[in-house]
């Protein structure tokens, strides 16, 4: 049997969404203090990181972002507040694929969220086109 085709990624951020929470989290940042793992992976100081929208263009799939205040029902009980994450739509279900502690281990670098991704899908037997 071949991988199964991973619809979309989503990625659910441990952090609030709006102007505020930006601000916060890049002071947090600024002063090396502990904030979201996956927000640091993805985003810098000044926005999303130009490695991570090379990433995302080469993943093949569609990739939204949620943050743990606006997540849709199906997202939250997919995440079981679990944050952050990374989920795969495989169809109408949705699988974790990178939990909080796999995304600590990436130790903010766009390329070791790349490799992580791709082994984990292929864990699940799922497959990402463009990784």
């Amino acid at each position: 049997m071949s991988p199964r085709p991973i619809d979309e990624l989503v990625l659910v951020y441990a952090a609030d969404a709006g102007r505020m929470s930006a601000l916060v989290d890049s002071a947090r940042k600024l002063l090396r203090l502990k904030g979201c793992t996956l927000c640091s992976i993805t985003h810098g100081l000044a926005g999303e990181k130009d490695e991570w929208q090379d990433c995302r263009a080469a993943l093949g799939v569609p990739v939204n972002y949620y943050h743990r205040d606006d997540q849709p029902a199906p997202i939250r009980e997919a995440t079981d507040d679990r944050l952050p994450c990374v989920l795969a739509r495989v169809g109408q279900e949705y699988r974790t694929l990178l939990t909080p502690e796999s995304l600590e281990r990436c130790n903010g670098k766009v390329a070791d969220l790349r490799g992580r991704l791709r082994h984990h899908a292929a864990l699940q037997d799922l497959e990402l086109p463009g990784v």
